[in-house]
């Protein structure tokens, strides 16, 4: 299962490549007729919301026999025409996809043939790190596009980040590129700015109703942000998914202030459905429960504390995060330092 929001960005992202492909397969309207149908029975079986299921479901059947589909010879069109049908219930983690290289039916994810791909692609993006600086004023920024996990070796590049912001009075952390990823390392990132044990949220299963709680853990302490230090999370209209959920939480507990843009709106787990060789699905079949809320930010994204277009964001979060720590400083030096850094911002 994933919170993730680069399926979404997939769709509309086909390459040059991906076009030979598509002009090669045979998209007959038996192969259409099966794939609507495996849609729907997804959506009727398993969609983590049944009367919304039904809904899209409905929809789709009512395109499908009035001749929606029936012009289109594109595998990659046809998909991106079934994913704007769902968009009838508003869940970004609903999609249909074409994937031009045959999908096994023991794939590991819709995106990497291997688990050896997916680790290979995981260290080469820094498992989501982009940046790490220390901005004037000694106030940390560290830019997370991903929240990608690999057991031991992302807790360890994590831990190495915390660890070089360990010495600042404040922290900036961006957000406005980040569409979501592994709930474990959106847990652990929180483990290191609250105390261990706090409970963050529960995720139900449609399937069996079962709930998955998940808490802080306990970090070493020369890592640990600690519960005093201010926290800024820049947001934007692209913050999706994990990326909401961390930020969603933070803001309930009171730990960080968010400032940037209102975010999309995905609080639903999905799992890769495989509907043929080269038509992969995704399935929300679970929903993220805030144990403060008793909700959650599904359809109505998160509301940022200080509002404003999320190119401004990180300048204003650094004039905030400034002022609140001179306000609060009782080092002279360490005021001086941030009382210049804030007139430069000024300029």
């Amino acid at each position: 299962m994933k919170l993730m929001k680069e399926v979404v960005l997939t769709l509309t992202m086909m390459s040059s490549s991906w076009a030979v492909y598509a002009a090669d397969f045979d998209l007959t309207s038996q192969i259409r007729a099966q794939i609507v149908d495996l849609v729907i029975e997804q959506l009727q079986t398993g969609y983590v919301l049944p009367a919304r299921g039904a809904v899209a479901a409905a929809e789709l059947r009512h395109r499908f026999d009035t001749g929606y589909f029936d012009d289109i010879t594109s595998p990659q069109v046809f998909a991106n025409r079934i994913t704007g049908v769902l968009d009838v219930i508003s869940d970004w983690h609903l999609w249909v996809n074409f994937q031009d290289q045959p999908i096994p039916e023991d794939f590991v994810s819709w995106r990497f043939s291997d688990k050896t791909e997916r680790e290979v692609h995981l260290r080469r993006r820094n498992f989501g790190f982009e940046k790490v600086e220390r901005l004037s004023g000694n106030v940390g920024y560290i830019e997370l596009r991903e929240f990608y996990y690999e057991e031991s070796v992302s807790e360890r590049a994590l831990a190495d980040v915390m660890h070089l912001m360990r010495f600042t009075d404040g922290l900036i952390i961006d957000l406005r590129r980040n569409g979501g990823g592994d709930p474990a390392m959106v847990d652990l990132l929180a483990s290191y700015f609250l105390a261990p044990g706090v409970h963050l949220g529960d995720i139900q299963y449609k399937e069996d109703g079962r709930l998955e709680a998940s808490y802080t853990q306990q970090i070493e302490s020369s890592a640990h942000y600690g519960l005093e230090r201010p926290v800024h999370l820049l947001l934007s209209e692209n913050t999706f998914s994990g990326a909401e959920g961390f930020s969603y939480t933070m803001q309930v507990l009171g730990r960080m202030t968010l400032i940037g843009e209102r975010t999309k709106g995905g609080a639903h787990l999905f799992e890769d459905v495989r509907l043929h060789a080269h038509f992969m699905m995704a399935l929300p079949i679970a929903r993220s429960i805030n144990p403060v809320t008793k909700s959650s930010w599904q359809y109505v994204g998160v509301r940022p504390d200080i509002e404003v277009p999320a190119e401004q964001a990180l300048h204003i979060a650094q004039k905030h995060i400034l002022e609140e720590l001179i306000a609060n400083s009782s080092d002279s030096i360490a005021k001086s330092e941030q009382e210049y850094a804030l007139r430069l911002l000024g300029e």
